[in-house]
């Protein structure tokens, strides 16, 4: 990710809403970039601010309502032109500070969390283990489940028979994840099954990230060929990025 891309997407992800790739690509150019950093603290403090905006009445006003809720009168909320001045600038702070949040609020993206989204995969996962929806198509030959999507999904996922990297076929379905349907492919490593989660990339770069691991399994994401795919397991992150190599390998179109 370049400072270009970080600066389009910074508010979304201040927010935690992008997915887990672009999230931890966003993570790792701050790392690695200073000045988005500094960007992106100010951007915090901001937010932090605006959201701390509130007003304190001073002890003559309240005075004032008091006095007027005894004797039925309406208060004197300025007794002097002087009085009115900070009064006006405190009133355009407060109205600035609301207006700026919903500003804010009204054009940020919408996208689901970055944890949402990877508690709903691994979720997904975990389901496809322990009940009997492993699959929805079973079949080893990536012939049968590549046309088996078709009507089911609004894009034409990649299915790659990696049986020759130890990596079998076992099957596919569809699966719900951030609110919309994406394919779940299911191989097979050894004992350990690996759910392959795929769905269209927003047009960003091509890359490669480890997310630590969650609830015990590993989880590697990465975008290539106008896709996003995470892969998660038991099996070891060696093992899983062996995997995902093999799988990009195979999908890439021949020169």
């Amino acid at each position: 990710m370049n400072c270009e891309e970080f600066h389009r997407l910074m508010h979304a992800y201040a927010d935690d809403e992008l997915d887990p790739l672009l999230s931890a690509e966003a993570e790792q150019h701050l790392q690695s970039c200073s000045a988005c950093a500094a960007a992106y603290e100010n951007l915090l403090a901001l937010k932090r601010s605006t959201s701390a905006a509130h007003f304190i009445a001073p002890e003559d006003l309240r005075e004032n309502v008091r006095a007027a809720l005894q004797t039925g009168r309406a208060p004197e909320l300025f007794t002097s032109r002087r009085d009115f001045r900070p009064w006006l600038l405190s009133g355009l702070a407060v109205a600035a500070a609301i207006l700026l949040g919903f500003f804010l609020g009204q054009n940020l993206p919408q996208h689901s969390s970055n944890q949402t989204l990877l508690a709903e995969m691994i979720d997904s996962h975990m389901r496809s283990l322990v009940g009997t929806h492993l699959v929805d198509v079973v079949s080893s030959d990536q012939h049968t489940v590549r046309p088996w999507f078709e009507g089911k999904l609004d894009f034409a996922p990649p299915v790659e028979d990696l049986s020759g990297h130890e990596f079998p076929l076992v099957g596919g379905r569809v699966e719900y994840i951030g609110g919309r349907p994406v394919a779940a492919l299911v191989y097979q490593r050894r004992k350990h099954f690996i759910n392959l989660f795929i769905w269209p990339n927003n047009g960003g770069a091509e890359s490669v990230t480890a997310t630590k691991p969650q609830r015990g399994y590993n989880v590697l994401h990465w975008r290539t060929a106008g896709m996003n795919y995470s892969a998660i397991s038991e099996v070891s992150e060696d093992d899983l990025r062996k995997f995902a190599a093999a799988f990009s390998g195979a999908a890439s179109p021949s020169p």
